[in-house]
């Protein structure tokens, strides 16, 4: 993960997601009820979800750029083409 926006974005998903867990692991301690904890889960895995496929597209991206032998238009039918795998994930 070269690129420090991306390496940030990371970290903050990751930490709004610590975040989450902390509060499911109040709510079981709380006592509430099986259908909010696992709402709440849901959640948290959709999340997990999506910061895979953001690294994933942008480690993609960032190696298409990198070759720099690829034409203009091939570089970007090869951002297309993950772009629509990453809508595809989604």
């Amino acid at each position: 993960m070269a690129k420090h926006a991306t390496k940030e974005e990371v970290l903050s998903r990751l930490k709004n997601i610590k975040g989450h867990i902390t509060g499911i692991e109040r709510m079981v301690q709380e006592e509430q009820t099986c259908n909010n904890i696992l709402m709440q889960l849901s959640a948290i895995r959709s999340s997990i979800e999506k910061v895979g496929i953001f690294i994933l597209e942008n480690n993609a991206l960032e190696c298409v750029s990198d070759n720099r032998e690829q034409t203009l238009e091939d570089k970007q039918k090869m951002e297309n083409a993950i772009k629509q795998i990453i809508t595809f994930l989604k």
